[in-house]
């Protein structure tokens, strides 16, 4: 059961401000996606923040910025009712696309906290990069180890992970290329629940008279989704064998990597690129040599390529939750991830 954050009352002195999955083919070439903000909506947005001024939310409290759900999810986790937690993410929208308003635009550059996956959204990169946000944003993949496009562990250097993750973290921040990181590290967990305490210490500096609350809510976070990871674990070594399973894009390589699963990409990490005829003659070969019985598809990306794969092939489509946005208020992260684990778990029986 995840606890409730803890929210006392707020003082009116406080200051605002498994081993890795190998895949049975080689994975498609993706292409990053960059999409400039031009200076005009720079201007603007400097020109909104003059206007504002301050670095919290309307309601005074300190302001949180998210580009996904799983983000959103951890950050609502450790902020309670003592800070605002913003998604720039619309449900059911592939946030690899997220372009950012004038609005948004201010509203980052104001924020107290702002949660980056790099180059996961460019126009985010871009709003923190054009005013020099660094000291407001925490860069997850300082915090956790982040996977390459091709499924690899990043070498970087995080501390506490080693054993933790199953991941050594050997070299440094140098020569580090983010353009290549898969991006969905928060199908894992344990990872979201690193950067959930992180969210916890980084608001406690930021709101001093609430610190003890924000590294109490970050903590209890992390053990809530350590309990999570736990009980998702027990459910996916119960199934003996291999455990193989064809996704409509890659973004389940970190759910793959936590537990011993075999994720199968008709494409990589970018949704939009669309598989060769070659491509899916392979895949064909591989369900049938595999008895792969279920193609996912996801709701951000069109279900077309898998379900007329499945009919192909004979299998059944269903919809596997990728949680970078959320789909119901109904359905919370821990919900969703029980889901997915146990669509999974029905494709191997």
């Amino acid at each position: 059961m995840f606890a409730t954050p803890r929210s006392p009352r707020r003082s009116s002195s406080a200051h605002p401000s498994g081993a890795a999955a190998a895949s049975v083919l080689a994975r498609p070439v993706t292409t990053t996606r960059r999409s400039l903000l031009g200076l005009a909506g720079i201007g603007a947005a400097g020109l909104a923040l003059s206007a504002c001024g301050g670095t919290s939310g309307s309601s005074g409290k300190p302001v949180i910025i998210t580009g996904c759900y799983g983000l959103t999810y951890a950050a609502q986790q450790v902020a309670g009712d003592l800070a605002e937690v913003v998604s720039l993410a619309q449900p059911g929208v592939d946030p690899h696309d997220l372009e950012l308003s004038v609005a948004q635009v201010a509203q980052v550059q104001e924020a107290t906290l702002i949660l980056q996956i790099p180059d996961f959204q460019a126009s985010l990169d871009d709003a923190i990069s054009s005013k020099d946000l660094s000291d407001a944003t925490l860069d997850v993949s300082t915090v956790v180890t982040m996977l390459s496009g091709s499924g690899e562990e990043d070498e970087h250097d995080h501390g506490d992970e080693e054993g933790e993750d199953g991941a050594s973290d050997e070299g440094g921040h140098e020569d580090h290329d983010h353009g290549a990181l898969d991006p969905h590290f928060w199908n894992d967990p344990a990872r979201l629940g690193k950067v959930a305490e992180a969210i916890g210490e980084h608001l406690a500096k930021a709101d001093p008279d609430n610190a003890s609350t924000f590294r109490e809510n970050g903590a209890s976070a992390r053990k809530a989704l350590e309990d999570l990871d736990a009980e998702l674990k027990k459910e996916f070594d119960a199934v003996k064998g291999d455990k193989p399973f064809v996704t409509s894009h890659t973004a389940f390589a970190y759910l793959a990597e936590r537990y011993g699963l075999e994720q199968i990409g008709i494409t990589g990490i970018d949704p939009e690129v669309e598989p060769s005829p070659k491509r899916l003659l392979q895949l064909q070969k591989v369900i049938e040599d595999q008895h792969v019985t279920t193609v996912f598809f996801e709701t951000t990306a069109s279900p077309k390529v898998a379900e007329t794969l499945a009919d192909n092939v004979g299998a059944e489509a269903e919809e596997l939750d990728n949680l970078e946005t959320q789909l119901s208020e109904d359905a919370d992260y821990p919900a969703v991830m029980r889901e997915n684990c146990s669509k999974l778990v029905a494709s191997w029986s």
